[in-house]
């Protein structure tokens, strides 16, 4: 069954649930706390080919040939139409994005970018290059009139981007987009993890880029995370998978009541309250890294897209 974008909280939930913690007053974040972009963005840790959105945007090769990880999932869920439609495209090149249709997954759109290569000579570029996959996405995504887009983890996998360092550069690219001319024509942003690291990485870069406005910290004091509701199944298959790292700071668990889950889905119904809530739980506390910096060059830009639906 496919996951609506209801049923994922929003960075503001995620604060009043105490899923997510603020940057500590170490961390020295530049960002403006604004509510407004605090509900246009997610994270979320599952399967990107299972969500009902009006994008995903395909971790690629400069071939667009299908692989392995991300790619290879989204192309055997996608069908063989996906790969025909792709081999027409004349391949991509780094740093940039082109977008088809999604054929047999439950998505509008796919939008293929095609990360850097991590260069530990060159982070800069690298850093340049990744960004600019995410300001084309968005673009694209704008230009074929999608306004939920879902991103993978664009270079973290085989490429060799450090989960940190991408995640840095993800959230300060996609913020800068939301704030940018195009941006109130985008409705929501997810980040889908998967891995640990991954998972850890975007816990921890979000609230920078994001941090918590006054009413994402109403019902308590957020403290550092020591109320964050921890999912069991979550912790068992980290267990199983050896990613089960110790993070200082937490305390005993707690549950919000059903109350304070309502209030933060919006004031909608107790049974999307719970869903927010339940999706809400696969994310936990992750530990704090200094950021890093990098310059976005001008995206390039694919002619819109007919719509197939």
């Amino acid at each position: 069954m496919a996951t609506q974008v209801s049923d994922i909280p929003t960075v503001s939930q995620l604060y009043q649930l105490k899923k997510l913690s603020p940057p500590g007053t170490e961390i020295n974040s530049s960002a403006t706390p604004s509510e407004a972009l605090n509900n246009k963005v997610s994270i979320f840790r599952g399967n990107i080919t299972k969500l009902k959105v009006d994008a995903i945007v395909n971790a690629a090769n400069k071939f667009l040939g299908g692989g392995g990880g991300v790619d290879g999932a989204i192309h055997a869920a996608a069908g063989p139409g996906l790969l025909e439609e792709c081999q027409t495209l004349d391949g991509c090149e780094t740093g940039s994005a082109k977008i088809t249709g999604a054929y047999e997954l439950p998505c509008k759109k796919v939008i293929h970018a095609v990360g850097p290569i991590y260069s530990r000579s060159g982070p800069e570029k690298s850093a340049a290059l990744l960004a600019s996959c995410y300001t084309t996405s968005l673009q694209l995504a704008v230009d074929n009139g999608c306004k939920s887009v879902v991103f993978s983890g664009l270079s973290t996998g085989i490429y060799g981007y450090p989960s940190q360092d991408a995640a840095s550069v993800a959230t300060k690219a996609v913020r800068g987009f939301l704030e940018g001319v195009a941006g109130d024509k985008i409705d929501r942003v997810i980040f889908c993890t998967f891995e640990m690291k991954d998972v850890n990485a975007y816990n921890d870069w979000v609230p920078r880029a994001f941090p918590p406005a006054e009413h994402d910290l109403k019902g308590g004091d957020q403290g550092n995370g020591s109320d964050v509701t921890k999912n069991p199944d979550s912790a068992k298959a980290n267990e199983t998978t050896g990613d089960n790292e110790h993070v200082e700071g937490r305390g005993e668990d707690k549950k919000p009541g059903a109350v304070e889950i309502e209030e933060a889905a919006g004031g909608g119904s107790s049974e999307n309250a719970s869903r927010v809530h339940a999706t809400a739980n696969d994310l936990p506390e992750a530990p704090r890294t200094e950021p890093i910096t990098g310059e976005e060059p001008e995206p390039k830009r694919q002619k819109q897209q007919p719509s197939d639906q």
